[in-house]
């Protein structure tokens, strides 16, 4: 099998972050100015959209301090954004989505998953992600967009798995159309105003493009596997062996979030205006994804299975050295 382009643009970028990312001296001081007398600090940023919404009500409802940590939250755009950050030490802790994650764990990052993120629905409705059109585009499923430019929020993430899966049961390949890197709030404009013909956006952003009378013609993360883990929570490898007792107490916090919105969803949506740009009409409408605290492994075995297929990484990485929750 030849080197595919995808794969070239990764080890391109593995190399970079390589040379240019040198290791922290893992003593961060974010991480280090806990006491017994208040919490711990902990730098982190997450994804905009639903995995920040998660992020944030955890923190706002004390799960986290009640284990002993303070979070410094902030936002990003995508999973591979906040690796330089982590790997140099800018961050003690970020959400990626687990194909980012296993593309810099393939090629030596010294990065490990503590917790899960965002995994979606075992019901197809409930998915949270979705691939939009115009409501009058004669597009009916991804077959239909042979030769059209689809918004993806990133480049070499886990839109290349879904989308290219759905793309190859279609019978068109990943290079039958031309991905676009758009920011989730910004691709619903986007397909109306044609700069793009689809867009692959998760939620309140879904519910958000409904409304504005955009359609649904797939369901990328429940069409590969109902119940896919999408989201991973990394950090260094030095900081966690450094300072255990922190990993510990995020992964309480995560999973303390986790049980809570699983058991009173309700209280969630509640939060959702408050917590995000989400106006009460959408975040009663919005779909709740699926948290588990811990990292689902079947999930990411498949996934980076077919990371291997699509030549995004050239070889599996051992997950018992990667996972460590």
């Amino acid at each position: 099998m030849t080197t595919s382009p995808r794969l070239g643009a990764a080890l391109a970028v593995a190399a970079l972050l390589l040379a240019g990312c040198g290791g922290s001296d893992g003593d961060s001081a974010s991480a280090d100015g806990g006491s017994s007398s208040g919490p711990t600090t902990l730098r982190i940023a997450e994804t905009a959209g639903a995995p920040l919404n998660f992020l944030t009500y955890g923190d706002q409802q004390g799960f986290f301090e009640d284990a002993g940590l303070k979070l410094e939250i902030t936002s990003s755009t995508g999973g591979a954004t906040v690796i330089p950050q982590l790997v140099s030490g800018e961050l003690d802790a970020a959400g990626s989505n687990v194909v980012s994650a296993l593309i810099a764990a393939s090629k030596g990052l010294p990065l490990q998953m503590v917790a899960a993120g965002t995994s979606t629905s075992e019901d197809e409705q409930q998915d949270f992600s979705a691939l939009v059109v115009k409501p009058d585009s004669p597009a009916t499923s991804i077959a239909d967009l042979a030769g059209k430019k689809i918004a993806v929020n990133s480049l070499k993430n886990i839109n290349d798995i879904v989308l290219g899966s759905m793309l190859e049961k279609a019978g068109l390949s990943y290079d039958d159309v031309q991905f676009v890197e758009l920011p989730f709030p910004d691709m619903a404009g986007a397909v109306e105003n044609g700069s793009v013909d689809a867009a692959m956006v998760i939620e309140p952003f879904i519910t958000m493009a409904e409304g504005q009378g955009l359609k649904v013609i797939g369901r990328p993360y429940w069409e590969l596997k109902p119940g896919l883990q999408i989201g991973t929570y990394l950090m260094s490898k030095e900081f966690v062996a450094k300072h255990p007792d922190t990993v510990e107490a995020f992964q309480k916090g995560v999973q303390a979030t986790a049980d809570a919105i699983a058991e009173d969803p309700d209280s969630f949506r509640a939060a959702l205006p408050k917590i995000s740009q989400t106006s009460p009409e959408v975040a009663q409408k919005v779909r709740i994804n699926l948290w588990r605290g811990k990292d689902d492994k079947e999930s990411l075995t498949l996934i980076q299975g077919l990371m291997v297929d699509y030549q995004l990484i050239d070889k599996k990485v051992d997950l018992d050295e990667v996972v460590v929750n």
